[in-house]
């Protein structure tokens, strides 16, 4: 977003997310839902690793 101490204008540069994300690309949700299970299955995995 543009302040008044950067030359970006002081209009919103990006714009709201909208439903599920839908305004930055129609893929959005996918790419969202797919880098939350590999995260969850990464940090799953090191929590089961036996110690």
């Amino acid at each position: 977003m543009g302040t008044s101490q950067t030359s970006a204008p002081g209009v919103a540069l990006l714009e709201p997310p909208g439903f599920l994300m839908l305004n930055y690309g129609p893929s959005t949700p996918t790419v969202t839902l797919a880098a939350h299970l590999a995260y969850g299955t990464l940090v799953g995995g090191f929590l089961a690793w036996p110690a």
